[in-house]
């Protein structure tokens, strides 16, 4: 499946999630939260969606564990904040989120507030490859 195809088919899981018309445009540079009005409990939802339908695993923390890659928890995250190191590489992994909105005290529990639509796709992607 292309990113084209799994963008598109999300963007309807989008929808669904906040009962939105077929007219309502939804892009890949859109922010869940700040974009599209998205809660919590809406981001909860398009999980469960997305997984029901691209039949993947998207466990809690995958956005952190990204991130993190091959740098050790203290080279990443000290008492939940991302360090120095730890930003820039949220930053890189969420490039299409303008830079203006990562603070300088990330919070692990707030990376889900800094995705993209592109970003969700992207990581979609990433769980289908490895079926």
């Amino acid at each position: 499946m292309s990113t084209r195809d799994t963008l598109a088919e999300v963007t309807v899981l989008v929808r669904q999630t906040l009962a939105l018309p077929d007219a309502e445009t939804i892009s890949p540079h859109q922010l869940f939260f700040y974009d599209l009005g998205f809660t919590s409990m809406d981001l909860l939802d398009l999980l469960f969606r997305i997984e029901q339908h691209f039949q993947i695993e998207i466990p809690e923390g995958t956005i952190y564990h990204l991130a993190r890659g091959d740098l050790s928890e203290a080279e990443f995250a000290q008492d939940a904040v991302l360090t120095e190191a730890g930003r820039e590489r949220l930053m890189d992994l969420l490039y299409d989120t303008p830079k203006e909105l990562f603070p300088p005290r990330i919070h692990a529990t707030t990376l889900p507030r800094f995705c993209t639509v592109g970003a969700i796709t992207r990581l979609v992607d990433h769980k289908l490859a490895k079926i």
